[in-house]
């Protein structure tokens, strides 16, 4: 039933993209179909692998899949991390050989004031050092539309806020990542986060 269903809809698309083409239709309704055609979720496998630059190299991972009960989201957690249910509409990923490095995941409706989560995502930071200070969003990945980005530190660790804006496939959400000063490549952690997906 699925392969006929399958089978019709690609009929239709070709049967719509030979009507434009025959007909001369405009570039802006080829490139609407195109966008919808990129906009069907593909299904997401029980695991993949992931290159991503780290520390100054490439290295890849396999991903699992994981669904979080807690929070009506699914993503990718890499080989090497533990994905748990922290509490209430938070949720945590933390490296398994040092814990003291690790990611809480809060996932937000769509109506929820961006200026508050601000405010809320340097509190959170405040509470466990002193000083809080902006980061330049566009260094951070190039796959996460980060609204806002801020970095706490005291002498044994750095913590990070990260809100994340609603793009996608993806809600709104913000990590908060907690790291030993020895450790400042938080791209593993960014490229779960960027699998992060509606359920």
């Amino acid at each position: 039933m699925k392969i006929d269903k399958e089978a019709s809809y690609e009929k239709k698309i070709f049967l719509v993209c030979f009507i434009c083409l025959m007909s001369g239709c405009s570039t802006a309704f080829r490139e609407e179909l195109i966008n919808t055609q990129e906009e069907i979720p593909k299904e997401r496998l029980p695991q993949q692998n992931f290159t991503y630059p780290y520390k100054g190299s490439s290295r890849t991972d396999v991903g699992y899949l994981k669904r979080s009960s807690n929070q009506n989201y699914t993503l990718y957690v890499l080989e090497g991390y533990e994905f748990t249910e922290e509490e209430p509409r938070k949720d945590v990923i933390y490296n398994k050989k040092n814990d003291a490095l690790w990611m809480r995941i809060e996932v937000f409706p769509s109506n929820k004031s961006v200026k508050e989560l601000k405010k809320e995502t340097k509190e959170i930071l405040r509470a466990g050092f002193s000083e809080v200070a902006s980061l330049d969003t566009h260094i951070i990945h190039h796959s996460l539309e980060i609204e806002a980005a801020y970095k706490a530190s005291d002498d044994k660790s750095n913590a990070y806020g990260f809100l994340v804006r609603k793009q996608n496939q993806h809600p709104t959400f913000r990590l908060t990542i907690f790291a030993p000063k020895s450790e400042r490549d938080l791209t593993p952690f960014l490229e779960m986060a960027r699998t992060l997906q509606n359920a």
